[in-house]
C-alpha cells in the first residue's frame, strides 16, 4: 500500500557523503605533495560539496518524507473510497466521544 522511497534518498545521502569524504581525503593528501594550484583546486572542490551536503542534510528528514508519504497515500485511499473514509471517521468520533464521556463521567 505504501511506496517507500527513503531508500533512494538514504543512497543518495550515502553517495554523496562519501564523495565528500574521498575529496577531503584527497585535499588532505594534496596538502603537502602537490602544487598550490592544485592544492586550492581541492580545497574549492571539498567546501563546495561541504555545503551541498549540508544542504541536503539540513532538508527534510525521513520522518517528515515519510509522513507527507503516508498522508498522500491515505488522501488517496479515501479519495477512492470515500465511505470507507466516512466508516473510520465515525468510529473515531464515536470513541473518541466515549473517551470522553467516560473521563467527565468519573468527576
Amino acid at each position: 500500500m505504501f511506496n517507500r522511497t527513503t531508500k533512494n534518498n538514504d543512497i543518495d545521502l550515502n553517495q554523496d557523503v562519501s564523495l565528500l569524504a574521498d575529496s577531503l581525503d584527497d585535499l588532505l593528501k594534496s596538502w603537502g605533495s602537490k602544487s598550490k594550484e592544485e592544492a586550492e583546486e581541492a580545497r574549492s572542490r571539498a567546501e563546495s560539496l561541504l555545503k551541498e551536503t549540508r544542504a541536503k542534510l539540513q532538508g527534510p528528514n525521513r520522518v517528515t518524507r515519510a509522513a507527507k508519504d503516508a498522508g498522500s497515500h491515505v488522501d488517496e485511499y479515501i479519495r477512492d473510497k470515500p465511505w470507507h473514509g466516512v466508516g473510520i471517521g465515525a468510529a473515531l468520533g464515536i470513541l473518541v466521544g466515549a473517551l470522553i464521556s467516560t473521563s467527565t463521567s468519573g468527576r
